[in-house]
């Protein structure tokens, strides 16, 4: 098992006594094997095929990398740096003797999760009421603000919760625990009233702080984490916020990547972004500005009446937050054109986000004081097309009126995406020379999805694959945005729309996905917004599908799941133990293996690596055998803290650092020295050096490249 501790070693961890069989082992809390422990699911049979009670535990742990083994219960022994799971549904199939292993378990210092009022659970000192409650929702400790509510209802026993023990959960009006931990002997049980979830395999139907209340009750954590968030974020959120307290709190939640909006970007607020900018630079945090064009400014929508968009009603369209410029007048195009062209100059962007170039709206024809576009040259360019003022479609009294004249109707949709993919031409082109200026500039095409609801098509005038198209002539990261009436399905949506995508866009383009927390209309249980396990699974069942993932937005997810939403974006990363300080660690991007010492010396695939702070260490891209031991190791100045781009190689030797990585953008390093000598693919070359609370961080260039750092 993982990070077994010696005997004696002096570390001042708390020591937990485990003996099981005729053996007596002795185990430091902080060990790695105990920090992040391997979940052992004891249930009957095999997985596929499996009730949902267990696969709702192997999932939830999963969604956040914990190593997840099935075990068959007679052929359970008990080990160090396990948790073990007990179903209360599966405790009725255990022998005697495996029930009694199971309490001597615990006593010697074991972690036991299980469920439901059992022999196993009254084995362990639990009391319980004679008759059943009916439990339609519960209130949490790690949010006890928010409402959790249940779709089905489920009867649970109450039960007495030990003296030593602590609840995380309670029914609705917290006259009944639901979820709580206690001591029993040298070791820890975590209880659940009801089983985490017997009607959902994906485990988020009833306890979404559920791995909150097993790192509480255990000390434990994922083992792995991906802190290269990226996340939109609205300057709204942070009025009178200090641009350095605001990138340093990003920068603590494990945020890489910020997509700033550009709506506030009027003269009075310059100094506000320029200010920003160079606090997350200084940090190793990449900026991107983020445009949700045809809104523009306040300032520019209020000094230009004559440009505002028009919907089908007559009215100015200030839908929903956005005030919509028409860009189909030729002097309001030229004039956002401008404004967009002197913002990208003006400040050190790293990238430009061009986000949800659409036609309202998604709510439909039924609402004409929300449909666009609608203003004079629109009507007039139509006319020309088809012979009849599109105004004519929301008039009851017109043979043209939709509902009455479905062919004409589509020929203005048709139109609309043509309109659409000419204004996503045009403004990429602006970009595209921008970057004749600013090469390192990347690009992102930020579009609604129109292949899984095709609904979308025609109510935001999306024509996908000609969009897509546009890629060829204009690079861009292509970043699908979910519409809202897919937000209350499950997260296996993002395998569907990956496919989709996978089938139509070509070779080389890269693709990413957007996933919005936010809160939801309608009767969605057991949250409104998305959070703790039904938020994980999003994330990581989004990574698993598409080879980046973005947030909306930083000032939206809760805080109560800021601290695994790392691990869960590391989804697609596995960990094998091997050994008592060495494991096999799978990837396809660049994680952190946290060991929980202070300071440990690495090894990866039998050579010293320098990718290592304190008792973590950064892993690139590939399959790798891990080897630690306590100690500093290399010199404490020729180490990689951070990267932003994808780690592919290091290297400390000869008085230097050697990187090698990828990336579509130029890229943060971080380092714990000032650079005094920088080499590029054996070239010297001069690279920009800002210092911060984090370290030293280099701006290398974007590509795939070979970074020599000495100091």
């Amino acid at each position: 098992m993982l990070g077994l501790a010696k005997a004696g070693s002096g570390s001042g961890r708390r020591v937990r006594r485990v003996g099981l069989a005729s053996a007596t082992l002795l185990l430091a809390k902080g060990a790695f094997g105990l920090t992040h422990p391997v979940v052992s699911l004891l249930c009957a049979g095999t997985e596929p095929g499996a009730p949902t009670a267990c696969l709702a535990y192997a999932n939830a742990f999963r969604s956040v990398t914990y190593p997840v083994r099935w075990v068959a219960p007679e052929q359970w022994r008990g080990a160090p740096g396990e948790v073990v799971v007990v179903p209360g549904t599966e405790v009725g199939k255990l022998s005697s003797e495996v029930r009694t292993r199971l309490v001597a378990f615990v006593e010697a210092g074991g972690d036991l999760v299980t469920a439901l009022d059992t022999s196993l659970a009254r084995a362990l000192g639990l009391e319980f009421a004679e008759t059943s409650i009916a439990v339609t929702g519960t209130r949490d400790a790690a949010a006890p603000g928010l409402s959790i509510r249940w779709r089905v209802p489920a009867q649970v026993r109450p039960f007495t919760v030990p003296q030593n023990g602590k609840v995380f959960s309670w029914t609705e009006a917290r006259a009944y625990p639901l979820v709580a931990a206690f001591r029993r002997g040298h070791g820890d049980v975590l209880f659940l009233g009801v089983e985490l979830d017997d009607q959902n395999p994906l485990g988020t139907s009833r306890f979404p702080f559920f791995l909150q209340a097993v790192g509480s009750a255990f000390e434990v954590s994922p083992p792995l984490a991906s802190s290269r968030l990226v996340f939109y974020a609205d300057l709204g959120d942070h009025n009178g916020h200090d641009p350095e307290a605001i990138a340093a709190a990003w920068w603590r939640r494990g945020i890489r990547e910020v997509h700033v909006g550009t709506w506030d970007a009027f003269e009075a607020k310059w100094e506000l972004y320029e200010r920003l900018i160079a606090a997350c630079h200084r940090r190793g945090i990449l900026v991107y500005a983020w445009f949700e064009l045809p809104e523009v400014t306040r300032p520019f929508w209020d000094a230009h009446p004559e440009w505002r968009e028009k919907t089908a009603s007559g009215a100015d369209a200030h839908v929903d937050w956005r005030r919509l410029m028409a860009l189909s007048i030729p002097e309001c195009f030229e004039a956002v054109a401008r404004w967009a062209n002197d913002l990208l100059l003006r400040f050190d962007w790293d990238g430009a986000d061009l986000a949800e170039v659409y036609f309202e709206s998604p709510m439909g024809l039924e609402q004409p004081e929300v449909f666009t576009p609608m203003n004079s040259v629109v009507r007039e360019a139509f006319r020309a097309r088809s012979g009849f003022d599109p105004k004519d479609l929301f008039d009851e009294r017109s043979p043209r009126f939709f509902e009455r004249d479905p062919a004409a109707l589509e020929s203005f949709f048709s139109y609309r995406r043509d309109a659409a993919v000419d204004l996503h031409e045009r403004l990429l082109g602006v970009i595209a020379g921008v970057r004749e200026r600013k090469p390192h500039l990347d690009v992102v095409l930020t579009l609604v999805d129109a292949l899984y609801d095709t609904s979308m098509r025609d109510r935001l005038g999306i024509d996908t694959q000609r969009i897509v198209s546009l890629g060829a002539r204009f690079p861009f990261e292509l970043q699908v945005e979910d519409p809202f009436t897919l937000w209350v399905l499950g997260p296996e949506r993002y395998a569907k729309i990956a496919a989709d995508y996978a089938r139509i866009v070509p070779p080389g383009q890269r693709l990413a996905v957007d996933v919005n927390v936010v809160p939801r209309g309608g009767d969605v249980r057991p949250t409104a917004q998305q959070t703790g396990l039904e938020l994980y699974r999003l994330v990581a069942e989004a990574r698993r599908s598409f080879p980046r993932v973005c947030l909306y937005s930083e000032a939206t997810v809760y805080p109560q799941d800021g601290a695994l939403l790392p691990s869960a974006l590391a989804a697609t990363a596995s960990i094998a133990p091997s050994g008592a300080h060495e494991a096999i660690v799978e990837s396809d991007g660049t994680v952190e293996l946290s060991t929980g010492a202070g300071s440990v010396a690495v090894r990866l695939d039998g050579r010293n690596w320098p990718a290592v702070h304190g008792g973590d260490m950064l892993l690139p891209r590939g399959r790798h055998v891990v080897e630690w031991e306590e100690g500093t190791g290399l010199s404490s100045r020729l180490r990689l803290l951070g990267i932003t781009g994808v780690l592919l190689d290091a290297n400390a030797e000869s008085g230097a650092l050697s990187v090698r990585y990828a990336s579509p953008a130029r890229v943060f390093v971080l380092l714990p020295f000032r650079p005094g000598r920088t080499e590029v693919d054996g070239k010297p070359l001069a690279l920009a050096v800002a210092q911060s609370d984090p370290g030293f961080v280099l701006c290398a260039p974007a590509g795939e490249h070979v970074l020599i750092i000495a100091p």
